[in-house]
């Protein structure tokens, strides 16, 4: 009984081969052969595990397909895989190889290549063939690498270093930095260091100190002093793109700086009530007055009589040439911006800081502004160039109405 089932089985299998020698022109085909008679079902158990043990079946055929099925016992069934046209570049010289599935080393197998330490086979010999396989066998160069916080000794196929490395699994990104040229040839022995360049665009919250402004209250006894309102910082966020080499800021610039919340002036009266020398607020309440009512003395060493003095917020601005003021004439240093409601365009003024250490000097009121009609600051005054205006920044100042 047992012969007599394997003679069906050969049978079997060989019809199913010369059946899908036949169709082998399709892509992937079944094959099934007849089933087993009933006396080849009565084979005992053990006989039939013996047979599994045997029923894979694999054959390549001359143009490369490949058949690949399994023998149950009662069927056969068995798939045509059509070759696949491999090309294996070995240092230069092209082979071709036909061959249906497998690996890398099937395929030099095949094309009888054998592989010693000296070369480098790419894909890796344990690589499964696709139908975009091209298989590359370059003399294998020995060089050092140092980079990811570590060093080794590698072999990498012979080629442009940025080639070799990535063969090699380092993943060269065109930010990072090479000792090496990137055009340049490994060689034996060649040490190259990779730094890690990322860039990265973050932002962080920056506080906007408020500012303190003094304004005199002839409400308050001389030398008392008052808080109006609370100073309150701002915020702005500012996002920089930042520049990391090997994980590690090197630098950054600021793309980006955008004011999400404005700081609130802290304002503090001081009495002086009882002198003549009490000036007004940037409301501007009182009226200007021919007369003196106190003096300062100038940056020259002179007393100069005032009749009134604004305090509050001074800015400073620029335009380009021959812009023209709300007066009417041309933009000049000296000329400057304030609420016309509150000083008078023409008047004469001489402004400085309310602690003395900027003075502006001498000026007349012949420009107005945004700022200044809001209450904001109470000048803004001109200067010839951008950089001067940075350098002023904004002061709280005195603004005194000359008397003349």
């Amino acid at each position: 009984m047992e012969i007599k089932a394997e003679k069906q089985r050969l049978a079997r299998t060989t019809g199913a081969l010369v059946l899908a020698a036949a169709i082998i022109l399709g892509s992937v085909v079944t094959v099934t052969a007849a089933t087993a008679t009933d006396s080849s079902r009565e084979t005992n158990q053990n006989s039939a595990n013996a047979m599994k043990m045997d029923s894979k079946i694999q054959f390549e055929l001359p143009n490369g397909d490949m058949l690949i099925g399994e023998d149950t016992g009662f069927d056969t069934s068995l798939n045509v895989f059509k070759a696949r046209k491999i090309t294996v570049d070995n240092c230069g010289e092209e082979i071709t190889v036909m061959l249906a599935k497998g690996t890398v080393a099937d395929v030099l197998n095949k094309a009888r290549i054998e592989i010693d330490d000296s070369k480098i086979v790419v894909p890796s010999e344990e690589s499964e063939i696709t139908e975009d396989t091209k298989i590359t066998i370059s003399n294998a160069v020995n060089i050092s690498v140092t980079a990811d916080g570590e060093s080794n000794e590698v072999s990498v196929p012979e080629g442009n270093v940025v080639d070799s490395l990535n063969s090699a699994g380092y993943d060269i990104d065109d930010n990072d930095v090479l000792s090496i040229s990137r055009d340049s040839d490994v060689w034996d022995g060649m040490k190259v260091k990779i730094q890690r360049v990322t860039y990265k665009e973050e932002t962080t919250t920056e506080k906007i100190k408020y500012d303190s402004v003094t304004k005199k209250s002839d409400k308050l006894a001389l030398g008392k002093t008052k808080v109006q309102a609370e100073g309150e910082d701002g915020e702005k966020l500012i996002t920089e793109k930042r520049k990391y080499v090997d994980g590690k800021k090197v630098s950054s610039e600021v793309v980006e700086s955008k004011v999400v919340k404005e700081p609130v002036d802290e304002i503090t009266l001081v009495g002086t009530a009882g002198t003549s020398s009490a000036g007004t607020s940037a409301s501007g309440s009182s009226s200007d007055s021919a007369k003196a009512t106190g003096t300062f003395t100038d940056q020259n060493g002179n007393v100069v009589e005032y009749s009134r003095v604004v305090t509050g917020s001074g800015t400073a601005y620029t335009a380009s040439a021959g812009a023209l003021t709300a007066t009417g004439v041309a933009a000049y240093y000296g000329g400057v911006a304030v609420n016309p409601n509150v000083i008078p365009y023409g008047s004469k003024l001489y402004i400085e800081s309310t602690d003395g250490s900027v003075v502006y000097g001498y000026a007349t009121a012949v420009d107005t502004g945004g700022a200044l009609m809001s209450g904001s600051a109470v000048v803004d005054c001109f200067y010839n160039t951008y950089a001067e205006c940075v350098s002023f920044g904004r002061h709280n100042v005195n603004v005194y109405v000359l008397s003349c």
